[in-house]
């Protein structure tokens, strides 16, 4: 069971890392996906669509972040 919880900490870590840098290369236009998310018809929640640079922003940095820390072994209550 140690090893099955290792090999899916090593392989989520490493998605994370992987989908965030390439959120990071773009992130205004995660910004554009996050608008259209919070549009009306989808999850109507308008209120958000001002901020959707600095949650888009936001949720690149702790996706690496969390990506790294799950790789390195830090927080495991946390990240696990």
């Amino acid at each position: 069971m140690k090893y099955l919880v290792n090999i899916s900490r090593v392989l989520v870590g490493t998605l994370f890392i992987i989908s965030g840098l390439i959120k990071l290369n773009d992130p205004v236009g995660f910004s554009f996906k996050l608008k259209d998310y919070f549009a009306p018809d989808v999850l109507n929640l308008e209120v958000f669509i001002p901020f959707a640079l600095a949650i888009a922003i936001f949720v690149v940095i702790f996706e690496v972040m969390l990506g790294v820390m799950l790789l390195i072994g830090y927080a495991k209550k946390f990240t696990i």
